[in-house]
């Protein structure tokens, strides 16, 4: 292990030896011992170079994962198709609301999902970067109340999730991550705490919500979903519907992940993945299990979390991501740490669509290989994951949340260097903000397709470091939201939990009604599309005013386009263009975005979207009528746009009420970590015109008081559960 970690460094310092510069689009690509030419005006100081290539950790079957001793992955386990009782009817209006919540209390308390957030060390507050409003520049935002084209539906929402019928404790869970893919004229939304719900292209309902437990036969195993779920559909092979969440070796009467893999148990987490048979998203399904604890060998093991997984393919693999965390004391990670850093799978697609078995009379099957690239062992320009340069401590400067670009259709797979697919990864390593980011490689994905692994031992996993890019820094804020109801905050006032702030020595009513989370500065999805990748990041924004001294410190996003097509050609990424986004006198939180189709009649700079929650309370100046209740919003740009066109954000779905779930006030009168989504989505269809689909949080109903309100499942008229106000919207825009 520690002789691989010594062969990185080596490597990288060999490619960092290799002179590089081209000019592209305007940006410097140079090697380190490189002179760097002098970028344009405004794109001084952005340089960028090699990581080196590495060949993967592991080649070979994917039924083992290293070369002795290891279980990665099994199946397939068979699960019929879920059409049967999925209409519509059940879910017309509010959601139906099971027998369970007819009981005058929760039988369990709700429950908060894992945080994808590393730890970081910390220090001041580092000043953000700031956009200027007045007058208005690029990255301030004007705020329409109108639609701007796009359309919208509410998806699923706290009820839909707490009342399924194999949630056999009622529990409510936050954050409500979502996975949104479609295809084959159908738009699917997936939701924790492990829950379908499938739309037409139109965005017409078309089933009633569907348990990830049924679709992949946990019940029956004695297993439960865990959440973090994501979801795509691939063309190929007949075209096939992936849906990943965790999976605990645990039943759902127990207190499913929480009493099996976040206890922690030992060997209880899994990633299930679920792939339909065919093109029909009710299935039937082939379900494979990916073990958190296949190596034991692994520090840590066997108390491992694969957290935080996210999904792409390319032309011929099924990535999987996660970041990985050793779940107990006593089981410690690399160099003693409590982070093991990104973790990334390249199976063999072909062989998930076609429903392989894994292993053939007990041994591995020679047609189903995987790579893997444990990016826990790859040095950073910070350190390794062991120990860093500053502090000397394991845990930090490991490689985390990079995440797989994903192409929207064949026709924009990258199948240059015998099958490529692409990741993209920040570096903040020490929460202080930072202007660096990298772009990571797969090569010659093809030769997963050769019998016993023959080929693989050319596949290979590089990486590339942006630096003196925008400026990003977000260490886990809450973003502020418009004043308003909120009966659960009522409920914690009424237990006594609300306290005086002096001078003041009478206790208010309610608990203080907490923000919107935006949780770190990491990227949650990476679009591939136009021969670019797509990738935002949240990160605090100071806007300028003229009557303001000191700008007002929003939560805002940092975005960036990076051109592969020198990749496909030269060997090496460029910088096409960065931007920011932030609504004037508001937030914005978990920003996803999404490109068009390639055209070579306007040279490529089709449209994208970047879709968000915008939530806010107007600032100091109580704009906008006092803010905004967590509402679904967009803007439209293009890969050299410098922000959103016409510095325009679009609300689609007007949040009701604020936020009022439990983890406002969990903790109270203490530190509150309110959950609002880990990530949204967004994604490029093809088929319906030119339409681009996103999915994010928001509250969809106003929130009742007084006797209507109730600590149980389905208060408020169905419109909430007494723990959580969550909802979701589905949407589609042609930029």
């Amino acid at each position: 292990m520690f002789a691989r970690i010594l062969r990185n460094q080596k490597s990288i310092c060999l490619s960092m030896a290799i002179l590089m510069m081209a000019f592209v689009s305007g940006f410097t690509v140079v090697s380190d011992l490189a002179a760097a030419p002098q970028p344009p005006d405004g794109d001084k100081g952005i340089k960028s170079t090699s990581l080196g290539q590495f060949t993967p950790t592991f080649v070979g079957p994917a039924a083992t994962g290293c070369a002795s001793g290891c279980t990665l992955l099994t199946g397939p386990f068979v699960s019929p198709s879920a059409a049967a009782g999925s209409s519509a009817t059940a879910t017309s209006g509010a959601a139906a609301v099971s027998p369970l919540a007819q009981s005058a209390v929760l039988p369990r308390g709700p429950r908060a999902l894992p945080s994808p957030v590393p730890p970081r060390p910390g220090a001041p507050d580092p000043a953000p970067p700031t956009v200027s409003c007045e007058p208005l520049g690029p990255g301030c935002d004007l705020i329409r109340t109108s639609a701007g084209g796009a359309y919208g539906v509410k998806g699923l929402n706290a009820v839909d999730s707490a009342t399924q019928s194999t949630n056999v404790l009622g529990q409510d869970i936050e954050p409500a991550d979502q996975g949104l893919c479609a295809g084959n004229g159908y738009v699917v939304e997936a939701n924790n705490l492990g829950e379908v719900l499938i739309f037409n292209k139109d965005l017409k309902r078309l089933s009633s919500v569907i348990p990830l437990d049924t679709i992949m036969g946990l019940t029956s195993r004695g297993w439960s979903s865990g959440g973090d779920i994501s979801c795509a559909y691939d063309y190929d092979n007949g075209g096939h519907w992936f849906f990943t969440q965790f999976v605990s070796a645990s039943t759902e009467a127990s207190g499913g992940a929480f009493s099996g893999c976040f206890a922690p148990v030992a060997n209880a987490c899994y990633e299930g993945i679920a792939v339909t048979v065919g093109s029909d998203p009710y299935g039937p399904y082939n379900v494979y299990f990916v073990s958190a604890d296949y190596n034991p060998a692994e520090p840590g093991y066997p108390y491992l979390l694969n957290d935080f997984a996210k999904i792409a393919v390319t032309r011929d693999a099924f990535l999987l991501f996660y970041d990985e965390f050793p779940l107990s004391g006593s089981a410690p990670g690399f160099g003693g740490g409590f982070f093991n850093g990104s973790q990334e799978f390249a199976f063999d697609k072909k062989a998930l669509e076609l429903g392989l078995p894994t292993q053939i009379n007990g041994s591995p099957n020679p047609l189903f290989n995987v790579a893997i690239e444990n990016m826990g062992l790859l040095a950073t320009p910070d350190g390794t994951c062991f120990s860093d340069n500053k502090y000397h401590a394991p845990g930090f400067t490991c490689w985390y949340q990079d995440i797989p670009a994903m192409p929207p259709d064949p026709t924009q797979y990258d199948n240059s260097h015998g099958g490529s697919g692409f990741i993209l990864g920040v570096l903040d390593f020490y929460g202080l903000g930072d202007t660096r980011f990298a772009v990571f490689d797969w090569t010659n994905l093809g030769n997963l397709n050769s019998p016993n692994c023959v080929r693989c031992g050319d596949i290979k996993f590089g990486g590339q470091l942006f630096s003196g890019v925008n400026y990003y820094y977000g260490e886990g804020f809450v973003a502020a939201q418009k004043k308003g109801p909120i009966p659960l905050g009522d409920e914690c006032g009424a237990a006594g939990l609300s306290v005086a702030i002096p001078p003041a020595t009478t206790p208010p009513a309610s608990c203080p009604e907490g923000g919107i989370a935006t949780n770190g500065d990491g990227f949650t999805q990476v679009s591939q599309a136009q021969k670019q990748l797509w990738g935002a990041v949240s990160t605090a924004v100071g806007q300028s005013y003229w009557s303001s001294p000191a700008p007002e410190v929003h939560q805002g996003a940092a975005y960036w386009v990076v051109g592969t097509e020198t990749f496909d050609t030269f060997g090496f990424f460029t910088l096409s263009s960065q931007g920011y986004v932030s609504p004037k006198h508001e937030d914005l939180e978990f920003p996803a975005m999404a490109a068009g189709g390639y055209s070579e009649d306007d040279g490529g700079d089709g449209k994208a979207v970047i879709a968000f929650t915008l939530s806010g309370d107007g600032g100091p100046t109580g704009a906008d009528h006092g803010g905004f209740y967590p509402s679904t919003a967009y803007g439209t740009l293009t890969s050299n746009s410098n922000g959103i066109l016409g510095s325009e954000v679009n609300i689609v779905d007007l949040g009701e009420a604020p936020q009022d779930g439990f983890t406002e006030y969990q903790g109270y009168p203490g530190g509150t970590r309110p959950r609002w989504g880990d990530y949204h989505n967004a994604i490029f269809v093809p088929w319906s015109g030119g339409s681009i689909y996103f999915a994010t949080n928001y509250i969809q109903s106003p929130n009742c008081k007084g006797k209507s309100f109730t600590l149980t499942l389905g208060t408020c008229h169905g419109t909430r559960d007494g723990y959580a106000n969550w909802g979701t919207s589905v949407n589609v825009v042609v930029p």
